[in-house]
């Protein structure tokens, strides 16, 4: 049965109606012609054909009989009814020709794909090429391709494959090479499919923290950073910091002020794949979190934390674009209005019109505090309306777990008696005292510190409060830019170089002094042990080694005793007393002083 509506007026409206036409011409259609098509090479080849011819005369029927024409968007509403049956079948631009050709000879001549063309000639190994070819992060198109491996089948002796070949492969290829040609990070977040992500359910449920480059030059074209904690239910920024890098401090003095804001830790704090998160300082701090209760998830995919990611750039363009040396989002940006022009540029970075640190710092102060009072176009609220809307379900934070949390701690190991950290591309020292000296050097301890001015030390297994170390100073080596405040250090390292040889002497002595107490004889006993033989006198007494020393020309007489002595290094304390009494000017301490009797 076939269709016999008349289309005068084509409209999009029509394309249901078309397909189900075309689709009773495919079935109750195909058997007049079946017969033309009986030398097919099988019976399924055949109904394949009858099939098409049916449909092609059926839709020559339709547009002869309408306004259809190829200048006209009328096409469109058969294009896609034929798309339904036979789906990607032809181009837009063929289908029209073939329209046309109904008309004039029928569709017969159309069933059978009588093209030629090289396609069974084309070496696997060029279609190979070609996908190495588009594989390549310069992303060449396929015209290049083509000279390429048209070059190459020169070389090899195959078939070149034309243009079209080259182009109609390229675009059935490209699916293949997505990761390779645009990066992984192109084809996973813009190709791959994804999960739709709902926000937490109240306040204090989830932060998400990043940073972002604020777009304001300071002299010598410098940046700084703007790290971002974003209450991940309402959009507010509970806590921030501005610095010139996103660096462990940057992070962490971020989240200290939005734990202050809010007296509360999240119950999960969302954060990219940072450098940070592979720091000792790091674990330390996740680990203090997990026994509050707060958790520390890391995710590679900006979709999970897309709330922070979008507040960036609502951030940028709405707020910052606003403000005085706005330099736009960089060269990056594909936005075609998110460069400033370069005249504008000019005025900004010209001399004496740079941006101070300090101030950017305070247009960051004044841009967060505007972007929480501001409605979003798709919201009636602002930030701070919606987070003071629910019940925070954040974690209870008071001032002694604050401390703990944010006096950093990490492990270091004490070498040449002082401390070395660094943070920021910068190294800090910080040398112990004698004493300190005496009971750590060389061991590890953990450091915990709020400035860089000066650093608290705890045993690394108990905890335990060791002392505090300021940070080590440095003096003019030069006599000419030397003053007394050099001076004064130097002398007091002079003094610490004596305090550690003078406790290392106590306790040396302390050592002796016991071991006297449990057996007085037995103390010196390694004296002995470390002190050479003198080989001479055993010569002497000796007949047969007597006459070996003779044989080599050694007369016993004339040699000289050798000079032996202990090689233990470590004097008894009476010894060094009595040299210290002997060197002394004045009399000792314990010197007596004798009455004379007449």
């Amino acid at each position: 049965m076939m269709c016999s509506q008349s289309y005068t007026a084509v409209s999009h409206h029509h394309t249901d109606s078309m397909t189900r036409c075309l689709y009773d011409a495919a079935v109750h259609g195909k058997g007049q012609y079946l017969d033309q098509y009986k030398d097919a090479s099988n019976m399924a080849k055949a109904i394949e054909f009858a099939e098409m011819h049916a449909v092609l005369t059926e839709a020559g029927k339709i547009y002869s009989e309408s306004i259809v024409n190829t200048n006209s968007t009328a096409l469109s509403p058969l294009y896609a009814a034929f798309n339904q049956v036979y789906p990607d079948r032809y181009s837009y631009h063929r289908f029209a020709r073939y329209m046309r050709l109904v008309g004039k000879s029928g569709a017969g001549e159309l069933v059978r794909d009588k093209r030629g063309g090289n396609n069974h000639k084309i070496n696997d190994v060029v279609k190979k090429w070609l996908l190495d070819a588009m594989s390549s992060g310069k992303k060449y198109g396929p015209t290049q391709i083509h000279r390429f491996i048209s070059e190459l089948c020169a070389g090899y002796g195959y078939t070149v494959p034309s243009l079209s070949w080259v182009k109609a492969n390229y675009y059935k290829m490209m699916p293949l090479v997505i990761g390779q040609r645009n990066g992984n990070d192109e084809w996973t977040y813009n190709e791959l499919p994804y999960a739709g992500i709902s926000r937490a359910s109240a306040p204090g449920g989830q932060w998400q923290i990043d940073g972002w480059r604020l777009p304001f030059y300071m002299a010598g074209f410098k940046t700084l950073t703007l790290f971002g904690v974003l209450d991940a239910h309402s959009g507010k920024y509970v806590g921030y910091h501005v610095d010139l890098s996103e660096n462990t401090e940057t992070i962490l003095k971020a989240i200290e002020n939005a734990v202050g804001n809010t007296g509360t830790l999240p119950q999960e704090i969302l954060s990219d794949n940072h450098s940070f998160n592979q720091t000792k300082e790091a674990e330390n701090f996740k680990e203090s979190l997990e026994k509050l209760g707060c958790k520390w998830t890391v995710s590679q995919n900006p979709r999970y934390k897309g709330i922070v990611e979008r507040s960036f750039g609502t951030f940028g363009e709405r707020h910052c674009k606003k403000m005085y040396g706005y330099v736009g989002e960089g060269i990056r940006s594909r936005r075609a209005n998110g460069r400033t022009s370069q005249e504008l540029m000019d005025k900004f970075t010209r001399s004496g019109a740079f941006l101070t640190e300090e101030q950017i710092k305070l247009i960051a102060i004044e841009l967060v505090e505007e972007y929480n009072a501001t409605c979003s176009d798709n919201c009636s609220t602002s930030p701070n309306e919606r987070y003071s809307s629910k019940e925070n379900i954040g974690i209870p934070v008071d001032n002694m777990q604050q401390l703990s949390l944010f006096i950093r701690k990490s492990l270091h190991k004490v070498k040449r008696g002082q401390i070395n950290i660094e943070r920021a591309g910068m190294v800090y020292e910080y040398q112990l005292d004698a004493s300190q000296f005496m009971d750590m050097n060389n061991k590890t301890v953990a450091v915990r510190y709020t400035d860089h001015d000066r650093i608290y030390l705890f045993d690394a297994e108990t905890d335990r409060p060791l002392g505090s170390v300021p940070r080590k100073r440095y003096a003019h080596g030069a006599l000419c830019d030397q003053t007394y405040e050099d001076i004064e250090i130097l002398n007091r390292h002079k003094g610490r170089l004596n305090g550690i040889k003078t406790a290392i002497k106590r306790q040396q002595d302390a050592i002796a002094m016991r071991a006297q107490s449990v057996d007085p004889e037995a103390a010196y006993a390694m004296n002995a042990k470390l002190t050479p033989k003198n080989i001479i006198e055993s010569f002497k007494e000796s007949g047969l080694r007597s006459l070996e020393a003779q044989r080599l020309g050694v007369d016993l007489d004339l040699v000289t005793n050798i000079p032996v002595f202990s090689e233990v290094n470590i004097p008894a304390p009476e010894e060094r007393r009595q040299k210290r009494d002997r060197e002394a000017p004045l009399a000792p301490l314990h010197h007596k002083i004798r009455v004379l009797k007449n």
